[in-house]
């Protein structure tokens, strides 16, 4: 007799569906909250593998992650009669690399009658392998492991009721490891980021402080990265001599750095002997020979510049070409290095140059000024460099050499770039006008607004440049208050008002993180996106502007200069 297709169907116990939904439902809840509460990843996992098992009758359970390192899977936990934790299988020689590589579950019902079954496992385990059921672990969309049941209790094999219910127990284990990764991550990108900031920090607490004017040697630097490969230096050597040194360390990040670090204290340890600049060099390199990282190398120029006698003596080692450009006639002469660079060979000679500066300006300059690129992709270059200096027309050597950085700074910087300015500069004079402390509140700016317009106003300038200028250091206050100080009102900010001859010099010091040059410039314009305009403002109103070390060390310096009409 023909039966009908409802007599040909088991019946359906919906008291037994309810309780296994309700099963399932716990499951993922206690797997969701061990998840949450536990931040060791493979404690909760092995805690999840032997619940899946009980939950779904198997012999044993499992969790495989890929390791893109060497493209294979990883157990990262078992559960079962063997401890299969650590051991790695072939993506495309296994059941799970299956599941893995197709982003589907695979369900192998009895192993014995299945060609694709890898039965080495079990040879290595002495495990019997009978069915199998695996599932990916999807995350963001990308398959980053397995999770895969073997053998079902009492000889049953697995159906596709077990598949669905391991895809759904897949998930919340999938979201976990992702979190985890995503902690992982975060907490390794901070520490880098902390270990960048201590030698940031360490970086430029090497580097000189600022002398007040008259000092004949003034210098600025530009890390294109967040820790910089380039550094200067100099000191006074008694009442008639000033030595100085220019340096780049080949390579990038935290390596050059390093070498950048043990390269500057050591010239300026040297050179407070004042050996000839030649003898200098030879005994810097020396060292660098014996005790520096293979491959790496310096580029350097150090000398001394006598004022009384207005002659400066140096040696370059591999740096571009020093620049000499005469104050009255405009005219330029320059000098090419005549040695190669510290630490490739420790038998080395580096003669001297020489030359009277006159009323003019001697620039040591890196690399990184020249290999600047500009809007149309070609570089700077040294003869580009030499054109600009030409047109740039400052009483202030600070100012010069600010436009020359602020220049640079709106190219596109490959490298780092460091720029030493040496001459006489005996009727340069500061004077400090004014100064006030105050909050990083919001309510203060009225107060700043205030002050600054009465200090520029009180020195000559227009109504329309003090508006501009008020502008600016509206939004340079506004930028600490919301990016350095994170909107934290109880932040200090100190602003005070200098004169330098016909220069105003705005000093502008917080104290919060340290700040990386590089990652404040101007903007993009033809980028159409509300605020961040403040440094546009800073750089199209300043002649020029720059961040420096407090002496103290903490915090961050913007110096902005406007020179009086």
């Amino acid at each position: 007799m023909k039966l009908s297709q409802e007599a040909s169907l088991p019946a359906i116990d919906e008291a037994e569906v309810s309780a296994g939904t309700l099963d399932q439902l716990k499951l993922l809840a206690d797997l969701s909250q061990a998840f949450v509460q536990s931040l060791d990843i493979d404690e909760t996992l092995s805690y999840a593998v032997e619940k899946i098992a009980d939950y779904m009758d198997a012999q044993a359970a499992s969790v495989f992650l890929y390791n893109s390192k060497n493209k294979k899977l990883i157990c990262r936990a078992s559960f079962g009669p063997v401890d299969i934790k650590g051991i790695d299988v072939d993506v495309n020689n296994s059941i799970v690399g299956a599941a893995l590589n197709s982003g589907k579950c695979q369900l192998i019902r009895d192993a014995k009658q299945d060609d694709s079954y890898n039965c080495q496992v079990d040879k290595l385990t002495g495990f019997e392998t009978k069915s199998v059921l695996c599932t990916p672990l999807i995350a963001a969309g990308e398959n980053i492991g397995v999770l895969q049941v073997l053998n079902k209790e009492e000889g049953i094999f697995f159906d596709n009721r077990d598949r669905d219910i391991l895809r759904l127990l897949a998930s919340p284990i999938a979201l976990s490891i992702n979190n985890a990764r995503l902690t992982l991550k975060l907490v390794e990108q901070n520490r880098l980021k902390k270990e960048i900031t201590l030698a940031r920090r360490l970086q430029r607490s090497l580097l000189p402080a600022r002398k007040k004017p008259p000092f004949p040697v003034v210098g600025s630097n530009v890390p294109a990265y967040e820790v910089s490969g380039d550094f200067y230096d100099y000191f006074s050597l008694g009442e008639d001599c000033v030595g100085f040194v220019v340096g780049d360390v080949s390579g990038k990040g935290l390596d050059a750095s390093m070498l950048m670090v043990r390269a500057s204290s050591l010239l300026r340890w040297i050179g407070k002997d004042r050996l000839p600049p030649s003898q200098w060099l030879e005994k810097a390199n020396k060292e660098l020979c014996e005790n520096s990282s293979r491959g790496m190398f310096v580029c350097v120029a150090a000398g001394y510049f006598y004022p009384k006698q207005d002659k400066v003596v140096w040696s370059n080692a591999g740096l571009p070409p020093v620049i000499h450009k005469c104050s009255d006639s405009g005219s330029i002469h320059s000098w090419i290095a005549n040695a190669p660079p510290l630490g490739i060979d420790a038998d080395l000679d580096f003669p001297e140059q020489e030359t009277s500066i006159g009323d003019g300006g001697l620039y040591f300059l890196t690399d990184g000024l020249t290999d600047a690129r500009l809007e149309n992709g070609e570089h700077l270059g040294t003869e580009g460099l030499i054109e600009y200096i030409k047109t740039v027309e400052a009483e202030s050597a600070e100012v010069r050499v600010g436009k020359i950085i602020t220049y640079v700074r709106r190219q596109q910087l490959a490298d780092d770039a460091t720029l030493l300015l040496v001459e006489k500069r005996d009727n340069v004079h500061e004077t400090y006008l004014d100064g006030i402390s105050f909050m990083a509140d919001p309510v203060n700016l009225k107060m700043v607004r205030a002050k600054v317009s009465e200090v520029v106003l009180q020195n000559g300038f227009d109504a329309a440049t003090e508006q501009q200028l008020v502008l600016c250091l509206d939004e340079a206050v506004s930028n600490i208050y919301r990016h350095a100080y994170n909107n934290d009102e109880t932040g200090k900010i100190d602003l005070s008002f200098k004169l330098q001859n016909n220069t105003l010099v705005f000093y502008l010091r917080d104290y919060a993180s340290l700040v990386y040059d590089n990652s404040i410039k101007p903007r993009d314009l033809t980028q159409t996106r509300p605020g961040g305009l403040g440094i546009n403002i800073i750089d199209s109103v300043m002649d020029s502007w720059e961040f420096a070390t407090p002496k103290d060390g903490y915090g961050n310096l913007l110096i902005m200069k406007k020179e009086l009409s």
